[in-house]
């Protein structure tokens, strides 16, 4: 098993009812909006060129501009980071529930994708979801 460190690990507060029915394996992924700025950096893969990797499967004009909100084609134009765990903790007090799992998988989702003037689908809010394995390690508050 690949220890975990903080190239492959994602931190990421969560609620309590989330967080227990991941630990209960009722939950099986765990969603974030890709917004510009602090959390791309966190989700997607960083080029100095391009700001962000583009992902070649989407992406067929490589010398315009892309943005975290395009609809290309109907995908997501950016590679995501891959983690392998994802450190989960019930809010932002000292003493809390945690919880190591593992990550199986990845996908992109758009949310209320826009149209341009002529009808064409050019815009969403793009969430990640990280497909859920194993809990690893878990850690009950006191």
């Amino acid at each position: 098993m690949e220890r975990p460190d903080k190239h492959n690990t994602l931190y990421l507060p969560i609620k309590q009812v989330y967080f227990d029915a991941i630990i209960a394996g009722t939950k099986t992924s765990e969603y974030r909006e890709i917004k510009e700025g602090l959390t791309a950096n966190k989700y997607l893969i960083k080029d100095p060129e391009t700001g962000y990797r583009l992902n070649p499967d989407v992406v067929t004009d490589t010398t315009r501009r892309y943005y975290v909100d395009d609809y290309v084609n109907g995908g997501f134009p950016f590679l995501p980071r891959h983690y392998k765990y994802l450190q989960l903790a019930v809010g932002y007090a000292k003493e809390r529930d945690t919880a190591l799992v593992e990550v199986v998988g990845y996908s992109f989702r758009p949310e209320m994708i826009r149209h341009d003037g002529d009808g064409i689908p050019r815009f969403a809010f793009w969430t990640i979801e990280y497909h859920l394995g194993r809990v690893v390690r878990l850690h009950r508050k006191s």
